[in-house]
C-alpha cells in the first residue's frame, strides 16, 4: 500500500477555501451536484492529507463539507419529488 504524501500548507488552504466556494455553489438545485462531490472531494484530501498541521481555514472546510451535503440532499429531493409529479401525470393521462 502506498503512502499518501502529507499536503503543503498552501496547498491545504487552497483546498479548504475551494471546498467553501463549491459548497455555496452546490447549493444550486441539480447542477450543483458536481460541485457538491468536488467540494466533498477536497473535504477528504485535506482531512486525510494535512498530517499534524493546524489548518486556519478549518471552520470553513467543515461548513463547506456541510453545505455540499446539504446541497446534494436537496438537488436529490427534488429531483425525486420531479419524477414522482411526472409518474403520476403520466399515469393520470
Amino acid at each position: 500500500m502506498s503512502e499518501l504524501r502529507v499536503m503543503t500548507k498552501s496547498e491545504m488552504l487552497r483546498r479548504s477555501m475551494r471546498c467553501f466556494v463549491f459548497g455555496w455553489w452546490s447549493l444550486v438545485p441539480v447542477a450543483g451536484i458536481g460541485l457538491a462531490l468536488l467540494a466533498l472531494t477536497d473535504f477528504h484530501a485535506v482531512v486525510t492529507r494535512k498530517g499534524a498541521m493546524w489548518n486556519a481555514a478549518r471552520l470553513r472546510l467543515t461548513v463547506g463539507a456541510i453545505l455540499a451535503g446539504v446541497g446534494l440532499l436537496f438537488s436529490f429531493v427534488l429531483v425525486s419529488i420531479l419524477i414522482i409529479a411526472w409518474l403520476s401525470a403520466m399515469a393520470e393521462s
